[in-house]
């Protein structure tokens, strides 16, 4: 597990201008850790394609899977896509998913040496991109054959009309009244949506939802057990 980023510092740490704090070195590994995974924790590497490159031989030399969190979009600094490719393949980049669209797959070395999964570096992206791609994977290299979360029909007491073309998963909280409230703020760098909330409406892609829709819930107790 490492994350990219020369702007992240460890909370605790001084926070200087232009600088965020590193919340996915925690959330990914407790996920990992969850899942009865054995974690080594490579830390922050830096923005340098060389670096990143050097971190990923490191990694597959002794692991299943390498993931990581940052550097998987098209900025000057995202080094992880050309890393890959230098390093071993790249299978799969970008998915069709709300929050959570620069997700890359791949392998480090051999066709049989370690898996690579690299998540968006923004907080809410890569905790739902974790639970809906990362997590059913670990579970396959358990020999878990049903990897699919259960989803629960449940009425919405909210309104969304912005369909998207993407499949969106949408924070809510399953209220006193057996229907689904909506955060407010669903931007992917509000880790505050998935502390509030208790599970995830999975929404299909150009879909609208208007009070007493019936949505398709999946609970997080569902997710991260």
């Amino acid at each position: 597990l490492f994350s990219t980023g020369d702007e992240l510092i460890m909370p605790g740490e001084p926070l200087p201008p232009g600088a965020i704090y590193n919340s996915n070195r925690s959330t990914l590994r407790g996920l990992l850790e969850a899942l009865g995974c054995a974690v080594t924790d490579l830390g922050i590497v830096p923005d340098r394609l060389d670096a990143t490159r050097a971190a990923l031989r490191t990694a597959a030399a002794d692991h299943d899977l390498i993931l990581t969190s940052g550097g998987v979009s098209l900025g000057e600094e995202d080094h992880i896509k050309a890393a890959v490719e230098a390093e071993g393949r790249l299978d799969a980049w970008l998915v069709a998913m709300k929050p959570g669209k620069p997700v890359a797959f791949g392998r480090i070395g051999t066709d049989d040496g370690a898996a690579f999964i690299g998540l968006p570096g923004n907080p809410v992206s890569s905790f739902v991109t974790f639970l809906m791609l990362v997590r059913p994977f670990l579970l396959r290299l358990q020999g878990v054959q049903e990897v699919q979360p259960k989803t629960v029909a449940l009425p919405a007491h909210f309104t969304w009309g912005k369909a998207d073309k993407r499949r969106e998963f949408l924070r809510v909280w399953r209220n006193p009244q057996g229907g689904l409230d909506l955060f407010p703020h669903q931007g992917s760098g509000v880790l505050t949506s998935a502390v509030w909330g208790d599970g995830l409406v999975d929404n299909p892609a150009g879909t609208t939802i208007a009070p007493g829709d019936l949505v398709a819930f999946v609970s997080f107790t569902e997710l991260l057990s």
